[in-house]
């Protein structure tokens, strides 16, 4: 299973095993990590006392990035030892995820129309989400954060979540598409509509088999510009590129708010678990 899984809106076993936190938690906490190597921990049942800040993906790019950088010596065995535990734990919870999303992919949904009632409705919340973890927490917070510290005149880096701006950039594009997937028609799709009950639907799909025509094309249109701008992303883009990006998305988020999801008939509502 590829990580970019969390990447998309999380749904099913990724909300009910929080699992995004457990493999994609940040930001990562370098002082957490200090401690957690202090206590040298030897298996994943000592692992379960490290804190979470100090574990999954972000924390493994956090230290391999330490060991990188001119000057720093050979990693010690004892660092070495708790990355490969990380990563065990995350290969651990990846597996938990595709034995849990392989049963929820047998459900006969049509047999339980309540359940599948709710899966709707929390799909469509967890689409904005993913949108606004995208939009504010993986781009904007960082930015407006630095901007408003005194960490520019100290000539400090902008906190995303990887180390690279090329990796950041990469994560940025694979949210987007996964979301984009989710909400708008292709063009392939567009002359063999996706079959219910047997592909995605995607948000425009569903708003147009409610005839709600203009609603569908301005949500199209919305989306289409904020693909444009990713596309047009470079590693190295300003800060004003990538906050300009970020208003596309807020558009989307708005008129998803307002319109999109009253057409949808599905009441907006977040917790504490909706991977923000």
């Amino acid at each position: 299973m590829s990580w970019e899984v969390l990447l998309t809106p999380s749904v099913g076993p990724l909300v009910s095993r929080r699992s995004q936190r457990q493999i994609d938690f940040w930001p990562t906490r370098p002082e957490l990590i200090a401690r957690a190597l202090k206590t040298d921990p030897q298996t994943l049942v000592d692992m379960e006392r490290v804190g979470t800040p100090a574990k999954g993906l972000p924390a493994m790019d956090w230290m391999l990035a330490q060991w990188a950088a001119p000057g720093q010596g050979k990693p010690s065995a004892r660092d070495c030892r708790f990355v490969s535990l990380v990563a065990q734990g995350i290969a651990e919870e990846a597996l938990a995820l595709e034995s849990e999303f392989a049963t929820l992919a047998t459900k006969d949904w049509a047999s339980s129309p309540d359940e599948a009632t709710a899966a709707m409705a929390e799909w469509v919340n967890q689409w904005l989400a993913g949108l606004e973890r995208l939009r504010w927490a993986h781009i904007e917070k960082p930015i407006v954060t630095h901007q408003t510290s005194q960490a520019d005149k100290k000539g400090a880096q902008i906190m995303f979540a990887r180390i690279s701006r090329g990796s950041n950039l990469a994560g940025w594009q694979a949210q987007w598409h996964n979301l984009l997937t989710q909400a708008r028609l292709t063009e392939a799709q567009y002359r063999n509509p996706p079959p219910l009950g047997q592909a995605l639907v995607p948000i425009e799909a569903l708003l147009l088999g409610k005839g709600h025509l203009a609603l569908a094309g301005r949500w199209a249109a919305a989306l289409d510009k904020v693909s444009a701008a990713m596309a047009g992303l470079k590693p190295q883009a300003s800060t004003a590129e990538l906050l300009a990006v970020t208003q596309l998305m807020k558009a989307v988020t708005v008129l998803f708010q307002n319109e999109v999801a009253t057409a949808l008939d599905i009441p907006l509502g977040f917790s504490d678990a909706d991977g923000d």
